[in-house]
């Protein structure tokens, strides 16, 4: 992301639904404080010898040891993952809030759940998108794990995975879980969760 795009005001509940109803991701975007945040962070990391990507698996998702990282490309780290497909096993996937989210209104929750397993993009989609299969695998996994699990209502839940030409850790794929007036008690729920 590039400093210059910030949004000016935060998006409210209406406007999330109505971008990602229409595809239009790449109108979300953080404040100028999230982005200079974000920036200042990236740079503490480089200039540690690491990466976001490296910062995610080592200390936020625990998928890997410093030791197993340290020293490779980002691209050669290797994650061990479930036989199962995708969103199918609670071992393949963590749930934490984003570090730096998009400048929400208050009252949303905005969570990533990260997968080990590639979240493919559809090959027929010019932007780098997910196939309708793929939606709806995902959509199943909403629906079990914040509506089923958490009772969360529907109407209080919005997901998007980023197109490719969005996405600042694209080495692992992950997608973007956003909650209107979510309970502390579900999002220690979910925080907790296996899956």
């Amino acid at each position: 992301m590039t400093a210059s795009k910030y949004a000016d005001h935060e998006f409210t509940w209406p406007e999330i639904q109505h971008i990602i109803r229409t595809n239009q991701l790449e109108v979300f975007a953080r404040s100028k404080a999230q982005i200079e945040k974000y920036h200042s962070f990236k740079d503490t990391l480089n200039s540690k010898g690491t990466t976001v990507f490296k910062h995610l698996v080592v200390n936020s998702l625990h998928w890997c040891t410093a030791e197993e990282v340290a020293g490779i490309p980002d691209s050669q780290v290797t994650i061990a993952q479930s036989g199962a497909g995708l969103f199918q096993c609670a071992s393949d996937l963590k749930i934490i809030r984003n570090d730096f989210p998009y400048y929400f209104a208050d009252n949303i929750t905005h969570l990533c759940v990260w997968s080990k397993r590639p979240i493919e993009s559809d090959p027929e989609s010019d932007i780098g998108d997910i196939s309708e299969e793929t939606r709806a695998v995902v959509e199943t996994y909403i629906r079990d794990k914040f509506v089923d699990q958490l009772g969360i209502p529907r109407e209080r839940l919005a997901w998007f995975r980023n197109w490719e030409s969005l996405q600042s850790v694209k080495e692992i794929s992950h997608i973007h879980v956003l909650i209107k007036d979510m309970s502390s008690e579900q999002l220690e729920q979910a925080l907790a969760s296996p899956m």
